[in-house]
């Protein structure tokens, strides 16, 4: 439960230092670099204080690919057109179900009754909150594709955290037959939590290396490809600036882009998804997800304090709804 709050903690602060960096340097750059310093960061920790690459690395790498690699490359690309509360909301409530379904489907990890009824308040606590930001952002240009992108990023997100806790069974498993292995579980080791975000930081890389060549090679012949490695984000006139326009509400002197890379990287890859490995070696994965949907109204105060304005009343309402299904997630059990 310590490991998914924390995931809602440092997700919520992401998506507000993503956008920034977006602005800055574009989407594809913005998310290559973010992964890149993760990579170093995680690294030199999975093999120092972890375990170097684990013993079911291909999976893990195969989450990170479509987690990182796909679903937060349509993530980066969907912030612009939706800001960060919107898009936030709905990756972090389509990859609740998401991944609640596909990991019962698959191996029959499931919510029991009461679980479900304490997410299902979770998400509603959400939904309520962020109501007055997707009045807002309907007004924006690109907001339907913006909504299709953070689907398709929900749904990787989904997938990327069930084929992780398939992973971390399968290691567990593991290290309970082998007589002579660790005296220690994985599910009850942080240690091996270092090993599987840096296997799975590897492959969201190595997407995210492909992209940036492939966009690079596209952008010496093509205008769109262009685009893509270009600053992202411009306001659109008419539209009413919201928790994610923290950053184009007012004249501000130019920035640099380094500081924010490097705090999405920290927010994200490093403690946002460490802490969801951590929470996935002992809890189902759309129970994870339902409580890191409350990332979104973390997200709102942040970028408000960025922006000096005061969250609506429905903002307030929704987070306590949220809060009493994260406290009766607490007493359900793990």
């Amino acid at each position: 439960m310590i490991g998914a709050s924390l995931t809602a903690l440092f997700y919520g602060i992401t998506p507000v230092c993503a956008r920034r960096a977006i602005r800055l340097l574009g989407f594809v750059r913005a998310n290559l670099l973010r992964l890149l310093i993760a990579l170093g960061v995680i690294g030199v920790l999975a093999f120092t204080v972890g375990r170097g690459l684990g013993t079911e690395y291909w999976m893990f790498a195969t989450a990170g690919a479509i987690g990182f690699g796909i679903g937060g490359l349509a993530m980066f690309r969907a912030l612009p057109p939706l800001g960060a509360p919107l898009a936030s909301l709905v990756v972090e409530t389509v990859a609740a179900f998401a991944a609640a379904v596909l990991a019962w489907v698959w191996f029959s990890d499931r919510l029991t009754g009461e679980e479900i009824v304490w997410c299902l308040v979770v998400l509603a606590g959400v939904v309520i909150g962020l109501l007055p930001y997707v009045r807002g952002a309907a007004r924006r240009v690109g907001a339907a594709s913006g909504v299709t992108l953070a689907c398709i990023a929900a749904i990787a997100q989904g997938i990327s955290a069930v084929i992780s806790r398939k992973a971390l069974i399968a290691v567990q498993q593991t290290v309970q037959a082998v007589p002579d292995g660790p005296k220690v579980k994985v599910g009850s080791s942080f240690d091996y939590v270092f090993t599987a975000a840096f296997d799975r930081l590897t492959g969201g890389f190595c997407v995210a290396l492909l992209v940036f060549l492939a966009v690079w090679w596209a952008s010496r012949r093509v205008s769109w490809a262009r685009a893509a490695l270009g600053p992202a984000g411009t306001p659109v006139e008419g539209v009413t600036a919201d928790a994610g326009d923290a950053d184009e509400s007012a004249e501000s002197p130019p920035e640099k882009a380094w500081p924010w890379v490097g705090a999405n990287a920290l927010f994200g890859p490093i403690l946002g998804v460490t802490c969801m490995v951590w929470a996935l070696q002992t809890m189902q994965p759309g129970k994870v997800q339902a409580i890191a949907a409350v990332a979104p109204l973390i997200s709102v105060p942040f970028a408000r304090w960025l922006e000096k304005h005061r969250p609506p009343p429905w903002y307030f309402v929704g987070a306590v709804i949220a809060i009493v299904g994260m406290v009766g997630l607490a007493l359900t059990g793990s």
